[in-house]
């Protein structure tokens, strides 16, 4: 191994215990960077949500990191917390009600043809 990768090396696992070990203040800094609220709103939010999904009423966030903060992309405004399904489904539906409408009528026509 180059010194190059050694010191490379040394860097990445300096970087992965710093992580591990201020995992709540990394939090709290990308929550208000990201959606300007801080810790303790995030933890309002999971309290007035009965530590559920917004959408689909789970009480398990699922994916890494908890419950999903969602937003609205164009003014930033947060919506709520969503589970990583919930949060995908609306990011790969791009936030459009039109496609989200279509979606349902199709679930819906698919059923009835069953």
């Amino acid at each position: 191994m180059s010194n190059y990768d050694a010191r490379a090396e040394r860097r990445k696992n300096r970087r992965k215990l710093y992580n591990r070990l201020n995992k709540n203040e990394i939090k709290s800094k990308q929550l208000t960077r990201k959606y300007g609220i801080t810790t303790d709103d995030y933890n309002r939010m999971v309290e007035n949500q009965n530590n559920k999904c917004k959408i689909c009423g789970t009480n398990e966030p699922r994916g890494i990191g908890g419950w999903k903060v969602d937003h609205c992309h164009t003014t930033g405004k947060v919506r709520g917390l969503l589970c990583n399904n919930c949060n995908v489904g609306l990011g790969y539906f791009q936030d459009n009600i039109e496609y989200l409408e279509a979606a349902i009528q199709y679930l819906v026509d698919a059923r009835e043809d069953i």
